[in-house]
């Protein structure tokens, strides 16, 4: 899954989110939306998704398995994504031709390096002025320490660089206090340290540190922009609820009173920080007074929403099996180059794989070719199948018909004539049903290992094609001979080459050697004549090597 995948999946589940968020915020627990905070990180950060038939992707997922029939048998086959002639866009020849995916490549390393590099310094600046604070040891800090522990050592510090009480470090967490508190206002001082303490003990210095990632990563998505900007509230308002929980809600109008007394003037970023009163004061307030007990409908409504947004959104398309067997949908390529004496892919998705790793993760199925005496087995078999139905009632595409022996007669002459066909050399596929009956595929001529040009004449007569008019026609496009006359392009042995359209239609010119390395074919223009018919034998746009 390219960047672009996950950004745009990461902005439809924060578009979402957004939603619902806006929708029963003050509906249901405040932790729902860290959840949905978290998986949508996941589906930013991580380059693979679950996937699932309730995906809101598969409603994108159009195509669907061709049903041919070959003979009297249904063969479910897979018409490729595009066309074998069509599959490559830039010659092999040309170097390499995404620049533009280089330039969109170096500027996003860029745009990440300066979010990262902007995010330290400010970091490591308010590190240096909060190690100037000084240690509080008083009676109550002490007191509340020993009634709060926690395996993490935690410090309470106080500092004048500071107008609100936040908390910093993972480790050793450090709560920093303001020099203006009131050290002898315990009942507020008890808000601010239990604020504080959920943060520690919930590790959301980490999870900030995880959505300013997701930032860096992600800075070219304004979704994301956003999304840091909400959870960062709703890990505030999270904490709220707790506080308010602890202390009863009797509480509500004391601790409102509270976060506004400590309502944060000083300007500037504390990235990594958590503070007890940073901003969205008004949503704070009313989520504070509109606080109430966990009911199970909330519950309920909070689970729902949760299993809900993450199987439409945050999962993918679920692509059926038959369609997952076709490497050709799966693979999805879009063009193909070659660089440094490698062919590479560029797939649909925006990746690219060099040709062994790509053949590797889309092998192409292995066929296997009936031989004289496999067939000849296979078919006495048969003809004793065959008379053993006499009489019996069939059906062809769904027309009942009855085994007569004159049907019988004919169906063993076809596989006769089939019989003779592999004898003399035409190769025919085989797979396996099922239920262990073979079943035929269609012909395919074996090629010869003589070295031929021929030119398609009224598609029935051909005749030779001498070596000038080879190079008068192709030698512009890469074609040469060498000194025994074989077929060269481009400097490599020709295994074999059709000239034919850009839709890979027919050929008007043929060559097969066996002792060839590689296989081409030409890309024509298809034009309309002045009767109205199409031309598929246009000029010769390029010639370029078969995709394997």
């Amino acid at each position: 899954m390219s960047l672009l995948h996950m950004s745009f999946a990461g902005a439809v589940m924060i578009l979402a989110v957004t939603i619902i968020r806006a929708l029963v915020i003050y509906r249901v627990p405040k932790k729902t939306f860290l959840v949905l905070w978290g998986i949508t990180l996941a589906r930013l950060l991580i380059p693979f998704s679950i996937p699932s038939a309730l995906s809101i992707y598969t409603l994108f997922v159009e195509k669907e398995p061709a049903i041919t029939s070959i003979g009297d048998m249904s063969v479910t086959t897979f018409e490729p994504a595009i066309q074998l002639g069509q599959l490559t866009t830039v010659s092999s020849n040309i170097p390499r031709s995404d620049f533009g995916i280089c330039i969109w490549a170096s500027l996003w390393a860029i745009g990440a390096l300066v979010c990262a590099v902007v995010f330290s310094i400010t970091y490591w600046k308010c590190s240096r002025e909060f190690q100037t604070s000084l240690p509080i040891d008083n009676d109550f800090t002490q007191n509340w320490l020993s009634s709060h522990p926690i395996r993490r050592p935690i410090q309470i510090r106080q500092s004048e660089l500071v107008s609100a009480p936040l908390t910093f470090g993972i480790l050793r967490p450090v709560i920093l206090m303001p020099k203006t508190t009131d050290w002898n206002d315990e009942k507020t001082l008890q808000y601010v340290l239990a604020h504080e303490l959920v943060h520690i003990r919930r590790f959301d210095s980490i999870t900030k540190l995880i959505l300013l990632i997701a930032l860096c990563v992600h800075w070219f998505n304004p979704f994301v922009w956003v999304m840091y900007i909400l959870a960062n509230r709703d890990i505030e308002l999270s904490c709220d609820e707790t506080v308010v929980r602890q202390f009863g809600e009797q509480t509500k109008a004391s601790y409102a009173r509270t976060l506004i007394r400590m309502e944060e003037t000083k300007s500037g970023i504390t990235p990594l920080c958590n503070n007890f009163s940073k901003n969205a004061l008004e949503e704070r307030m009313t989520a504070i007074m509109k606080t109430k007990k966990f009911t199970i409908l909330s519950i309920i409504l909070a689970a729902l929403i949760v299993i809900g947004t993450t199987t439409v959104c945050a999962t993918s398309a679920k692509v059926e099996d038959s369609q997952a067997d076709s490497a050709v949908l799966s693979a999805g390529i879009e063009k193909t180059y070659t660089e440094n004496g490698k062919t590479y892919y560029v797939l649909w998705d925006g990746s690219i794989m060099e040709e062994s790793e790509y053949l590797e993760k889309y092998p192409t199925p292995e066929v296997e070719w009936w031989t004289y005496d496999e067939y000849k087995e296979w078919l006495e078999n048969e003809k004793q199948e065959l008379q053993s139905i006499l009489g019996a009632t069939g059906s062809i595409n769904g027309e009942e018909f009855t085994w007569t022996q004159e049907k019988i007669d004919e169906t063993i002459a076809m596989y006769e004539e089939i019989l003779q066909e592999i004898k003399d050399g035409v190769k025919y596929s085989k797979t396996v049903s099922e239920d262990g009956d073979p079943m035929l595929s269609e012909a395919q001529e074996p090629p010869t290992t003589e070295t031929t040009i021929e030119m398609a004449m009224d598609s029935v007569e051909q005749q030779e094609f001498a070596p000038e008019d080879l190079l008068k026609q192709y030698g512009d496009y890469g074609i040469s001979l060498d000194q025994d006359g074989n077929m060269l392009f481009q400097g490599e042995l020709v295994r074999s080459f059709y000239d034919g359209t850009d839709k890979g239609d027919g050929a008007s010119y043929q060559y097969y050697n066996g002792n060839g390395t590689v296989d081409v074919h030409t890309v024509r223009s298809a034009t309309e004549n002045d009767d109205g018919n199409i031309d598929s034998l246009g000029e010769i746009i390029k010639i370029e090597k078969d995709i394997k």
